[in-house]
């Protein structure tokens, strides 16, 4: 008996001696890569030891745990979520909610959308299997919140409120977009925004625009949150921060809330675009899947809406019941009547399916010569796929990620360039580009970054020509985020052109800047 223990002991420390040779064959492999191809400056980190045991390998591709993901988690949430929209659909009026987002096309469009996500994260040969893990563990996460918040939205009062002129910022990445989103969100007595937090734990409990103490309660959520991602990456948040900071308690991209409305997520779509490169065989148009289909985009925008109308719901309920409960006179919340400022680099190719949901939206466009984004906007992707791309693999070099960044980029002016000319052609279109009107306004990168505060003035004094600029206190509010923003803010990464084997020719984007930058 004591011979075969010492057969299995050494049949053991083998097996773990050859683990521990490949783990440090993997963190030399990245190490390399890192140093030829990513250049991730002082923030470059690895994931934690057990990550680094799974990504060997060593218990399989992780497809195994992909299908029990899929048949004790992902099906069953799938089949809530399909059950409600059918529940939702037999309401032949639509007075609980819009049929694009319950009926039968909708259903269909949901599983076909889950059931993808799925054999692109199987078949993928450039993420870890932690990473596959990770991501299709989010598809769950995601049809849990899409259960929850539809069934809030199946509700008269819900869909009986208005969305008032909304606004959104709908350039291109790395344009200034987020720091004019984060300053102007201050102004609570002028805007509603959704945090960080919001999105990305949205349930049990929805929080009120003017419940400043539950609004610090949900931040605790998000720090929460962002404490688990460290854990199993640590130092992935300064890794990204090096390029888009992520702070539980300020405004954030409304993408965010598309993770829950389609199933998965939408924000780490990039990661899978080896994937969508090789479906479309050399027709590359920029664009990621399926989600963003003109039938896919119409009905993201109607979730939003609902999202949207959701909240305006919980902020009247919970002031009535703030009010009840505190024996309070009967009065308006503090937040009625206000509009949204949204912001999304990815609104910019589907601007008339936007405008289509919100027909008085206002647009705010930043324009920057492409030339000087591509770089960024590379070196932002790679920030994000260093923790979930196998070094050497398909799509992890830096000229596939900057040929990437060319299609992006060109798929976000395109679409500005076409909504742009086409309004021009409409006589007295509020959205044509020299308008003045009280519905688009255009600046330039260089102008927002030398003055956000005059810019934003800038931006009251055209959409409100008839109201007050910020308050004194919203300018101090700007003035103190500004300070404290410049005082914490992180060393940017490195990134050039040449980083990407990318010429001033690749990058030209004649189209738009005759149109935007002449």
């Amino acid at each position: 008996m004591l011979r075969y223990y010492s057969i299995i002991t050494a049949l053991f420390a083998i097996w773990a001696g050859c683990i521990t040779l490949k783990m440090h064959e993997m963190d030399e492999a990245y190490q390399n890569w890192n140093e030829k191809e990513w250049h991730i400056d002082q923030y470059f980190s690895r994931p934690a030891l057990l990550v680094r045991f799974i990504n060997t390998k060593c218990f399989g591709d992780g497809s195994l745990l992909l299908y029990f993901i899929r048949v004790a988690f992902v099906s069953q949430a799938l089949n809530r979520v399909l059950e409600l929209m059918e529940e939702a659909d037999k309401d032949e009026e639509g007075v609980l909610l819009p049929k694009i987002l319950c009926n039968e096309r909708a259903r269909m469009s949901l599983k076909e959308r889950v059931d993808d996500f799925y054999a692109d994260i199987k078949s993928s040969t450039t993420l870890t299997v932690t990473s596959k893990t990770l991501l299709y563990i989010g598809s769950y996460t995601g049809l849990i919140n899409h259960h929850g918040l539809l069934k809030m939205g199946m509700n008269a009062q819900v869909q009986n409120e208005v969305i008032k002129e909304p606004i959104f910022i709908v350039s291109p990445p790395r344009t200034a977009t987020t720091i004019l989103h984060r300053t102007m969100s201050l102004d609570r007595t002028r805007f509603r925004s959704f945090d960080f937090s919001d999105m990305n734990v949205p349930l049990p409990n929805l929080v009120a625009r003017w419940d400043e103490e539950g609004r610090k309660q949900k931040g605790e959520e998000g720090e929460q949150f962002l404490r688990s991602y460290e854990f199993v990456y640590p130092g992935i948040v300064k890794t990204i921060g090096s390029m888009h900071t992520l702070t539980p308690l300020e405004a954030e991209e409304d993408l965010t809330w598309l993770d829950h409305g389609l199933g998965h997520r939408y924000r780490t779509l990039f990661k899978l675009y080896p994937e969508y490169c090789s479906k479309k065989k050399g027709n590359n148009d920029g664009s990621w899947g399926n989600v963003e289909s003109k039938e896919v985009v119409e009905y993201r925008y109607a979730w939003l809406s609902m999202i949207m109308k959701i909240y305006q719901r919980v902020d009247a309920d919970q002031w009535e019941q703030r009010s009840v409960q505190d024996d309070l006179p009967s009065s308006e919340h503090p937040t009625i009547g206000l509009p949204w400022i949204m912001k999304d680099p990815n609104h910019a190719p589907h601007l008339n399916e936007l405008l289509a949901e919100f027909p008085d939206a206002k647009f705010i466009f930043i324009h920057r010569n492409p030339a000087d984004i591509i770089a960024s906007l590379a070196k932002l992707y790679i920030v994000c796929i260093s923790m979930d791309f196998l070094p050497g693999s398909r799509g992890s070099s830096a000229k596939e990620i900057g040929e990437e960044a060319v299609l992006r980029m060109n798929y976000y002016t395109k679409g500005m360039i076409v909504f742009t000319r086409e309004h021009n052609n409409k006589l007295s279109s509020p959205y044509s580009l020299h308008g003045n009107s009280t519905s688009r306004i255009d600046l330039h990168f260089e102008e927002v970054v030398r003055d956000i505060p005059g810019s934003i003035i800038k931006i009251y004094q055209q959409f409100y020509p008839e109201r007050d600029g910020p308050s004194d206190a919203a300018m101090e509010a700007i003035h103190d985020y500004l300070k404290r923003d410049k005082k914490e803010k992180q060393v940017s990464q490195r990134r050039s052109l040449d980083d990407f084997h990318l010429t001033k020719n690749d990058v030209a984007f004649a189209d738009y800047t005759d149109l935007f930058l002449s």
